[in-house]
């Protein structure tokens, strides 16, 4: 099928296509034209079910025809949600309500956050009961119906950020991925993929698609369009490391994941908004604007630094003479257990055990600052709004305590759910201290572990402070083998740093 997208994006590769249809040949392959309903009666036809890891959910000549419609689509009521709307979706559990919800919904951004839900609760496969008596209509297609109405319609009202939500949900892989890292691996530069700073995450060798794209849902965040747009850099990249060799110069790992930060960090320094919804008006650009902004920040790549530098200081709005710092646990440091502090938090964050007063404390915590993100700093469910919480909720309020562990949940890693409980006691803590206390951004709790841990590593390390990106995969593991007291302390040097009193 003829799009007018298509039109618009490869007129001239179309037309020389259709050239060579006319004239009878397409790379040497005899061609005959005629109408379609002729050719069909002569034609061969064979179902495919698997290919390339690939599935067919329909005829792709049949689809073209019958392709039903299960969704109200209206255009004038397609707009992306407000993050309290989108986490209200994330939390439901209500497969009957969903469905209504579903049924009702005309709007493309409601639609894939119903379908993502669906999905976590009941799986691609699961049937809505759509289609009616002897139809069975699955959440996988109603997905890619969204995804094919989402990318219909002129460039300029292409949904981009609910293609790259549906590409995510139905594991989307672009075939050219492995052509891309080998572009990038034979000029001597090797690819962190993921937030996750470990060695299991660089990709150093060349391999096949599939091998990349493990690699990629391994480590990539929570949100399932940041694995989309980590193929997309990918392959950005190789386009430009192979067009202009120097933008790269210094730069021996490309860090996918702090690409996409520095372009959320020129966006939100552009748009005036935080990160987190900078991130959102990211996913909503055409990838030629992706690719654009990407050559930007390698043109700018220190400018680009100092500006996420700035984006991630907190304001506060006492003099740190009139502060009192302490530390938490204000205890004597216990002995090391066995099998160490990492294993210790492992097995903690394993069982979500929080300490005693935990959720009061962090309330109170919501009452010292703008508010508080839990888990990936760029996805914006992820968001406490204080003035929201406040006026809603209670300390002791279950529906508060729940939200908070739904959030604590979302992170995988055990022992970093654990660095973030100790992060927020300690946080809480100095707050305490300092009823006067107000910071006026939000608190970042990925930044500032992340701060924390680069602190105790230089502190053990002063020789490798300037070299500290090739550390961070070793970094990462020496913290959490710290104790409480020590994490706490660094917790404290980190928030000092961050608001420019370190």
């Amino acid at each position: 099928m003829l799009t007018h997208a298509m039109l618009e994006t490869g007129r001239e590769a179309l037309l020389e296509l259709m050239k060579e249809l006319r004239d009878g040949h397409c790379n040497h392959t005899p061609v005959k034209l005629g109408n379609l309903n002729q050719l069909m009666l002569t034609a061969g036809t064979e179902k495919i079910d698997f290919l390339h890891e690939f599935d067919f959910t329909e005829s792709p000549v049949t689809g073209a025809f019958e392709a039903r419609n299960y969704l109200t689509y209206n255009p004038e009521k397609t707009w992306p949600l407000g993050h309290t709307q989108e986490f209200k979706l994330e939390c439901e559990t209500n497969t009957k309500l969903l469905l209504t919800s579903l049924r009702g919904s005309e709007n493309l951004y409601e639609q894939i956050e119903l379908l993502h839900t669906l999905i976590r609760l009941k799986g691609l496969n699961f049937d809505t009961g759509f289609g009616g008596w002897g139809e069975t209509v699955k959440v996988s297609d109603l997905l890619n119906e969204v995804y094919t109405k989402a990318g219909e319609g002129l460039q300029s009202k292409i949904q981009w950020a609910v293609i790259r939500h549906a590409a995510g949900l139905l594991d989307k892989v672009d075939i050219s991925l492995s052509d891309s890292v080998t572009d990038i691996l034979v000029r001597q530069k090797q690819i962190a993929v993921g937030k996750a700073y470990s060695e299991d995450s660089i990709i150093s060798r060349p391999g096949s698609y599939i091998e990349v794209m493990d690699k990629i849902r391994e480590f990539c965040g929570e949100d399932v369009r940041d694995r989309v747009l980590t193929q997309e850099i990918l392959i950005y990249l190789s386009v430009l490391i192979k067009a202009e060799p120097q933008l790269f110069k210094g730069l021996l790992t490309l860090r996918v994941s702090y690409f996409i930060l520095l372009l959320t960090s020129e966006l939100a320094h552009e748009l005036g908004v935080t990160q987190n919804e900078a991130y959102e008006h990211l996913m909503q650009l055409s990838p030629s604007e992706i690719k654009n902004r990407l050559r930007q920040v390698l043109t700018e790549y220190e400018e680009m630094n100092q500006i996420l530098k700035q984006q991630e200081s907190l304001r506060v709005k006492q003099p740190e003479k009139e502060i009192e710092w302490v530390v938490s646990p204000v205890l004597e440091e216990p002995q090391m257990p066995a099998g160490g502090w990492r294993r210790k938090r492992q097995m903690e964050g394993a069982v979500n055990r929080v300490p005693k007063d935990f959720y009061p404390n962090v309330w109170e915590l919501l009452r010292h600052c703008k508010g508080l993100i839990v888990g990936d700093k760029l996805e914006r469910r992820n968001r406490l709004d204080s003035e929201l919480i406040l006026s809603e909720m209670t300390p002791g309020e279950k529906n508060f305590a729940l939200q908070i562990e739904h959030l604590l949940n979302k992170i995988v890693a055990p022992e970093y759910r654990q660095v973030n409980i100790e992060a927020l006691m300690e946080l809480s803590a100095i707050a305490q201290r300092n009823p006067e206390l107000q910071i006026e951004e939000y608190i970042v709790l990925d930044v500032l572990v992340g701060h924390a841990v680069r602190l105790n590593w230089q502190g053990k390390h002063p020789e490798r402070a300037g070299r500290y990106d090739e550390d961070k995969a070793a970094a990462w593991p020496a913290f959490y083998n710290t104790s409480p007291y020590v994490c706490a302390s660094h917790i404290l040097d980190a928030f000092r740093f961050l608001t420019h009193f370190g």
